[in-house]
């Protein structure tokens, strides 16, 4: 990207000031975001860039310092007044309403604009303008549809949509500015591309600011980029001027590890015994799926939307009741999977959406780490519950994760995602778990904290944990696994081995997700699944 030739400033922030209970946030932090310009904005989590987010957009009130937006004095006091003076936003999680139809999502809040009579709600013209929005976004949604009934990457989709293209598609606003917080953390793969196509246009109309955690897609969309440091802003730079290495030195004080995966540490046994078994399993989006996990091992699931992933780690770790089928944890039998009696076995599951699925965001932060049936950990036989001991576990996860908390008693709502998905993480870390399903684990971390959590990975391995790792990231899921499955309309089409010095590359990957035949890859050579068997 070039940085926009205009010299016009659209939105200007001077000395941005924010404390939480004595802690600094942000520091004296400039902005200044010009017309048609794409700002990128680079930090670990913590260093406040969802805090400045919040500033700009109304959430939250700054603690000192000045903003401007069209040369004219800006201090929203809500996010509605924001919205009003031309400030709009994606959020790091979803805002979306599930249960109701995607045109009143679009127009929520705007209904008094499509009545009759001053009175009677015109849900036709709602709807002709809510898929004029879908089709310059060039998406392919049906309005009509209820929300919740798309994928969670399609509901981002509608959400980045509906700030993008609804200030000036519907309300006819002119230079608006669009603050995006990890819009692409929740895209499926064949979604980016339509993201990226609507940054492209959109920036002809508005200035865009967007925060992200894939340095790449920073470098190839940003014209400017702010990387933030412990709520500072250390550096002001072109994106033609920084190479990923160089940003993400910035951000976390070192340079990226060569090892970033750790695969040097990658477990390899002779002769693996099972963590966890799974026989036949069916259920909703997945069909007749069998694998087994050794101790120690880390098993990747892949595949494009609507492949059944999550589904099936839903499915495994019962937290969906599969329609039919079994599991076995270890040497034990095999049994319908049911979330509480794999809990007490030791098995642990990380959902992908962490604030609907994975904790309650108003609890502290040692509540949501005893969440997981704690009566077993931090209960006495009587049933009094450890509130000391509670305490103290959680600090003690605070302290080497390390998870930027004041202290335990800290709601998770003040936290940032990647700190929240530390906290998530922690609960079952606690528990010295055998088994653990992991959705997307590192989705809106940094790449500082993604290496630790990499870490971390290596670590339970090493203790002989077994770990089924579902993700979108193709990297991520070459560089950890040691055997990848790769799963196409709810079936397994592939299993491709990952020795830690011959890794697979993401060409491979793709290819067998498109491929219409089940085949069994082993360090590049392809055989019929059926030859070699996934199940072991």
């Amino acid at each position: 990207m070039t940085r926009s030739s205009t010299t016009q400033t659209v939105l200007r922030a001077r000395g941005l000031c924010k404390r939480f209970g004595g802690t600094p946030i942000l520091v004296d932090v400039d902005l200044d975001v010009m017309k048609n310009e794409v700002i990128g904005i680079v930090g670990e989590n913590g260093a406040g860039k969802t805090t400045l987010f919040n500033i700009l957009s109304g959430v939250l009130p700054a603690d000192a310092g000045e903003m401007s937006l069209h040369e004219s004095a800006f201090r929203p006091r809500d996010y509605r007044q924001a919205n009003d003076a031309g400030v709009f936003r994606v959020f790091q999680e979803q805002a979306l309403i599930p249960n109701i139809r995607v045109y009143e999502n679009l127009l929520l809040s705007r209904e008094g604009s499509y009545t009759r009579f001053g009175q009677l709600v015109d849900t036709r013209a709602m709807i002709n303008a809510a898929q004029r929005v879908m089709d310059e976004a060039n998406l392919d949604i049906d309005v009509r549809r209820v929300t919740d009934s798309y994928s969670f990457s399609k509901r981002q989709l509608i959400e980045i949509a509906r700030a993008c293209v609804v200030p000036t598609e519907i309300l006819g606003m002119r230079d608006p500015v669009v603050l995006l917080d990890e819009p692409t953390s929740a895209l499926e793969r064949s979604d980016e591309a339509t993201f990226r196509d609507l940054v492209q246009r959109l920036r002809e109309r508005a200035s865009i600011v967007f925060v992200s955690h894939r340095l790449s897609e920073v470098l190839e969309l940003s014209d400017m980029i702010y990387v933030l440091k412990d709520g500072a802003v250390v550096e002001r730079k072109p994106s033609q001027a920084l190479s990923e290495r160089q940003l993400h030195g910035l951000m976390v004080g070192r340079e990226r590890d060569a090892d970033y995966y750790h695969e040097g540490r990658q477990f390899q046994q002779q002769a693996p015994s099972s963590a966890f078994t799974v026989r036949d399993l069916s259920g909703d989006g997945y069909h007749d799926v069998s694998m087994s996990v050794a101790h120690g091992e880390i098993v990747g699931i892949g595949g494009l939307m609507n492949s059944g992933k999550s589904e099936l780690g839903k499915g495994v770790a019962g937290i969906r009741r599969p329609v039919r089928g079994m599991v076995s944890v270890g040497d034990g039998g095999f049994m319908s999977p049911d979330v509480r009696r794999l809990t007490r076995q030791g098995v642990g599951y990380v959902p992908a959406e962490r604030l609907r699925e994975g904790m309650i965001p108003g609890f502290q932060a040692a509540w949501n780490l005893s969440l997981a049936g704690g009566m077993d950990k931090f209960a006495t036989r009587a049933g009094f519950w450890r509130r000391r001991r509670e305490h103290d576990v959680t600090q003690e996860y605070i302290d080497s994760m390390p998870i930027k908390a004041p202290g335990p008693r800290a709601p998770c709502s003040n936290l940032s995602g990647g700190n929240q998905q530390k906290i998530v993480l922690a609960r079952w870390l606690c528990r010295a778990p055998g088994f653990l399903v992991l959705d997307n684990p590192t989705r809106g971390v940094d790449a500082g904290a993604k290496e630790e959590i990499y870490k971390i990975l290596r670590d339970l391995c090493e203790q002989g944990v077994g770990i089924l790792l579902i993700t979108d990231d193709l990297l991520e899921l070459i560089g950890l696994s040691n055997r990848i499955i790769i799963m196409q309309h709810g079936r397994i089409m592939a299993e491709i081995e990952a020795p830690a010095r011959s890794k697979p590359t993401e060409r491979d990957l793709v290819a067998a997700m498109l491929t219409s035949e089940p085949e069994t890859r082993d360090k590049g050579s392809v055989t019929e699944r059926g030859r070699t068997g996934v199940t072991q």
